[in-house]
């Protein structure tokens, strides 16, 4: 909760010549402009000011990952000031996101770290959603190559009751997107299928969801407890997040 006063001060600060200029130049059309003189707290204000107001998505860019989350908190104390704009299919304002640049370079043999991998996917499909307004990005993560927004969204895949899916489709798309198949799921990331049904663990979700098929109808979507393995209750939709930016088939997973 931001304090009346605060609010107030807050506010006299962007109405300053200099602010409202910017903003005036860039709902014109216009596609640079520079402030100089700004602190990072005052330029994680003006940032949540601007994306509030001009409503589309923005980056702000940092010089690490570690620069990044640190910029986040803030950015998301001052975008909480404004109302925002209501993400697609949440109701809620749209989100501040962290797309992480790799910790490896493309030439190295190893693998970037898989929370890397995760974040970054679940970054990019909010992004290509509409589910995000504001993303914080190292300079590096910017450089990238990347894909069309429709693969992004591509990748993952909600289900609700009487959704129409092949059974071999869905467990080959969770394979494909970076779950690993296991016997029993108890940790983000996993997958297991017994018969009809099919239990996955959804980064980022506060509970696995347990899919039960009726040839290619989804019969039920139901929560469930990850130690225990019983059923909670029925949602009426479940998202299935990506792992990761590219779907890699796999063969093994049917």
């Amino acid at each position: 909760m931001i304090l009346p006063a605060v609010r107030e001060r807050l506010e006299a600060i962007l109405r300053q010549p200099a602010v409202e200029g910017a903003l005036a130049a860039l709902r014109s059309g216009g596609n640079q402009l520079a402030f100089s003189g700004l602190h990072e707290v005052a330029k994680c204000l003006v940032a949540a000011y601007l994306t509030h107001a001009l409503r589309r998505p923005a980056f702000f860019i940092a010089s690490s990952n570690r620069r990044a989350e640190a910029l986040a908190e803030t950015l998301r104390f001052f975008s909480s000031i404004f109302p925002g704009k209501a993400a697609a299919g949440t109701g809620i304002a749209g989100e501040i996101a962290i797309l992480p640049a790799f910790d490896t370079l493309p030439w190295e043999s190893q693998s970037p770290h898989p929370d890397i991998l995760e974040r970054r996917a679940a970054t990019l499909f909010r992004l290509a959603d509409g589910q995000v307004s504001l993303v914080v990005a190292p300079v590096v993560a910017t450089l990238w190559r990347y894909n069309d927004p429709y693969l992004y969204l591509s990748l993952s895949r909600t289900l609700s009751k009487d959704t129409e899916i092949p059974h071999e489709e869905l467990v080959g798309h969770l394979a494909a997107v970076g779950y690993t198949r296991t016997e029993m799921v108890e940790l983000p990331g996993q997958f297991a299928v017994r018969g009809g049904i099919v239990d996955f663990f959804s980064p980022e979700a506060q509970r696995p969801v347990r899919i039960e098929l009726l040839g290619d109808t989804v019969e039920s979507v139901r929560e469930f407890d990850a130690r225990t393995q019983r059923s909670i209750a029925p949602v009426v939709r479940a998202t299935m997040l990506p792992l990761t930016e590219w779907a890699v088939p796999s063969a093994a997973s049917f």
